[in-house]
């Protein structure tokens, strides 16, 4: 990948569809799935697509929009002609599952994620010459994650830890309807702690991630991100008597609030200064601050507010 290569970061604000079409279900209107694991994601073209959005409409002058079609290609529907339009520098891919809010009985809610999860994130980082995070105990991952019902926290305090009162030394997180014995694992509080940094500006959020991440095996993460997603039932009212369109009714899939995504972007084109010289612009406008966007379906309802944060070697 190209030395421009850098790891972009979207945490959801509210609720995300990014639809598949119609099911075959008993939701009308799911999400995106990733075929070989189930998990919900965000295609790399829905990213581009609103990072021009956002562009078009923060951009001044000549130069900017010189800029903007440097970075994102020309437009298909203002070129006279076939031969006229030009790709994009820019690449962006899919952006993965990193961290799922599930209910927790204690605390409200937790953060979790999986040792599948951060592999392929530091997979990916690794295909992009990226070291933004320090090394995590993988023995005592496996360890105690291949026990029957065991979790692992980072702190010590954190706020989803339920401590049994009879049994001082007994430790437990209680998410959905599933109950798990859990341990600290001091690496993995380092770990969460820069992953912090990188994710969130604000101090309280920062705090927030760190007391709620859980780690938990595969096949729970599995099952949460299959069965725990939010489904919001939709129905069509008629204008003059404001009832129910007779058959209008429907349920529709989301990504919940405050899911975490990750995925990459690179200068696909290096052939000319200028596209380098574009695409290295688009990040340092990106790491200087975080956009919040809308992204997906419904914004008139409220729905795909995202916070979007692109972070590097420099960071």
């Amino acid at each position: 990948m190209s030395e421009t290569c850098n790891l972009y970061f979207i945490h959801c604000l509210t609720p995300l569809h990014i639809g598949a079409g119609e099911g075959a279900g008993i939701i009308d209107m799911p999400i995106i799935r990733e075929k070989l694991t189930g998990w919900p994601f965000v295609p790399g073209s829905s990213v581009k697509g609103v990072q021009r959005d956002y562009f078009r409409h923060h951009s001044f002058g000549q130069a900017d929009q010189e800029w903007l079609e440097t970075l994102f290609g020309s437009d298909l529907q203002q070129s006279k002609e076939a031969a006229d339009t030009v790709a994009g520098a820019i690449a962006l891919s899919d952006a993965r599952m990193l961290a799922f809010p599930v209910a927790s009985s204690v605390g409200t809610f937790a953060y979790v994620s999986c040792p599948l999860a951060i592999k392929r994130l530091l997979r990916d980082m690794g295909a992009a010459n990226l070291s933004l995070l320090p090394e995590l105990d993988w023995a005592n991952i496996v360890s105690v994650l291949e026990k029957e019902d065991r979790a692992l926290v980072g702190f010590k305090d954190a706020v989803i830890l339920h401590h049994n009162p009879r049994q001082a030394a007994q430790v437990t997180v209680e998410l959905d309807e599933f109950q798990c014995k859990a341990e600290v694992d001091a690496a993995l509080g380092l770990w969460v702690d820069q992953l912090a940094a990188y994710l969130f500006v604000d101090e309280f959020s920062k705090q927030m991630f760190r007391e709620r991440f859980v780690l938990l095996p595969d096949e729970a993460f599995q099952y949460m991100v299959r069965n725990c997603c939010e489904i919001i039932p939709r129905i069509r009212l008629q204008e003059e008597t404001k009832t129910t369109v007779r058959g209008a009714l429907w349920s529709e899939e989301y990504i919940p609030a405050e899911a975490v995504l990750y995925g990459l972007t690179w200068c696909d084109h290096t052939g000319t200064s200028q596209q380098a010289r574009a695409s290295r612009q688009f990040v340092e406008r990106l790491s200087q601050a975080e956009q919040v966007v809308q992204m997906g379906a419904n914004a008139s309802v409220g729905k795909g507010r995202v916070r979007f944060r692109v972070v590097g070697g420099g960071e």
